[in-house]
């Protein structure tokens, strides 16, 4: 049992040495987050707080919007026509900004991340009780993943749920300030974790087929 123990986390640990790395550009919105709101804090002024994070914390999300909306749309295509593409794209990456902008509520800005969740792990699990993998062909539409996908949908529910929990659970534990440099750093967290499920079911699964 030790022995069995002892491999499952060598596989484990082995998965992070073939992560690729993340793309540049990905960590972008955070320099900007981390450069904004320190900035904002001082100009604005002692107790304007709230007012230097929800800024700071739009900058960098209209930033990280615009660094997907070429693959968002490349996705769309795929589904729709030119006009209705144009027209979901935009009110999907821009209804957040406005509504956000509108509140100007930290805690909505921290709840957005959770709402993310929520949305895109139930779409997993409609996926899942339906014995589909639409969502997850989306994701990983390579012919490579193919094999892989009912257990990606499974996992993928797992993964959000848990990212859901841990945005909670930071909202709740640490100072706002503090949950905006959790949020900056996430895409990498994000990247590290999801690149090792990936590779663990595809071990799993050319294990079993062996």
């Amino acid at each position: 049992m030790l022995r069995q123990a002892f491999d499952s986390l060598r596989l484990f640990f082995g998965l992070f040495q073939d992560i690729p790395p993340l793309p540049r550009n990905a960590l972008l919105p955070a320099a900007v987050l981390l450069i904004a709101y320190p900035s904002l804090a001082v100009l604005l002024g002692p107790g304007e707080g709230g007012q230097a994070f929800v800024t700071a914390f739009l900058l960098a999300l209209a930033l990280r919007v615009a660094l997907r909306f070429e693959t968002l749309l490349r996705q769309l295509l795929g589904q729709f026509s030119h006009r209705e593409t144009a027209a979901m794209a935009l009110l999907v990456t821009l209804s957040p900004l406005v509504l956000l902008a509108s509140v100007d509520d930290p805690l909505w800005c921290q709840r957005s991340l959770s709402a993310y969740y929520i949305v895109v792990g139930s779409m997993f699990v409609s996926d899942m009780l339906a014995g589909r993998d639409d969502m997850a062909r989306r994701f990983w539409p390579w012919p490579q993943m193919e094999a892989h996908l009912p257990a990606m949908t499974r996992a993928m529910v797992l993964y959000n749920l848990g990212f859901l929990i841990l945005n909670e659970t930071m909202i709740r534990a640490v100072d706002p300030s503090h949950w905006l440099v959790y949020w900056a750093l996430l895409p990498a967290l994000a990247h590290l974790v999801l690149s090792a499920v990936i590779l663990a079911i595809a071990q799993m699964d050319d294990d079993a087929r062996a």
